[in-house]
């Protein structure tokens, strides 16, 4: 969920053995079944949700060819409102999810994708598709207005960021997890699950308490960033979030001491 959101009910994507992240409970009021929705059912709740782009496009899922580049993929998204799923796929049920939970963003990231094309470069992509790819798998958005706590976490500054009490940190950030490669890897997290924040100046205390009001504030948000600045967003724009900053989101529940771990509170 962002943090500092009222806790949501659990959730089971993947596996019905698998306990859900704390992380992952912003996609709980989706409408969905437990374990793996269907084609089907994914389409009825973007029915029931009117799934559409930034400019009013309807958009619906379909399945997935067998194989698709990815500028092709984006593009038929873009040009068709027809976002490719894999059948039983979890990796890509948690993309339906995250299309569902935060529409502005995904259709703003699509935009970026569709807009740039293929790149001269190793990987066919330019910055800006880099740093919406990195956003699209591992990304999370976080709202934050307070100077001193943004130049903390910029200098690497971990303990002094993001160990403060917790209650300080729900009125210093919100995040919320965007990135459907590291919602799928939330299934079986570890200490070292890193994401890439998109960093929103937006005061938390402005952000609606229920859950599902506060999730389109934050989508609003970020989707306005990404239209106004994407076209030069690059990948050092994207500042590196170990999810353990976050105490509940630690899977191992050591408090400040998670801190010590240098593998994953590198400094800079």
């Amino acid at each position: 969920m962002p943090a500092g959101a009222d806790p949501a009910p659990p959730l089971r994507c993947g596996s019905p053995r698998v306990r859900i992240h704390p992380a992952q409970a912003a996609y709980a009021d989706l409408g969905l079944p437990d374990g793996i929705p269907s084609l089907a059912e994914f389409n009825t709740a973007a029915a029931a949700a009117r799934l559409a782009h930034l400019d009013g496009r309807r958009l619906s899922f379909v399945a997935a060819l067998p194989s698709c580049p990815a500028i092709a993929y984006e593009r038929r998204i873009a040009e068709r409102g027809e976002i490719p799923l894999r059948a039983g796929d979890a990796h890509d049920a948690w993309n339906a999810r995250a299309w569902l939970a935060f529409p502005r963003t995904k259709s703003a990231l699509n935009a970026i994708h569709a807009a740039a094309g293929v790149a001269a470069t190793a990987n066919a992509r330019g910055r800006e598709r880099d740093a919406a790819t990195l956003l699209d798998e591992s990304g999370v958005i976080a709202a934050c207005v307070d100077p001193t706590f943004v130049a903390r976490w910029r200098a690497r500054a971990w303990r002094a960021a993001f160990g403060i009490p917790a209650e300080a940190l729900r009125q210093t950030l919100a995040v919320a997890v965007v990135g459907h490669g590291l919602l799928a890897r939330l299934e079986r997290p570890f200490p070292g699950l890193t994401a890439k924040a998109l960093l929103l100046a937006l005061d938390p205390a402005t952000l609606p308490e229920g859950a599902a009001a506060r999730r389109q504030a934050l989508d609003a948000a970020a989707a306005a960033r990404l239209a106004d600045r994407g076209r030069g967003l690059a990948p050092a724009d994207l500042l590196p979030l170990p999810l353990a900053s976050v105490a509940e989101w630690d899977p191992a529940q050591r408090g400040d001491r998670r801190f010590d771990d240098r593998s994953v509170f590198r400094p800079r």
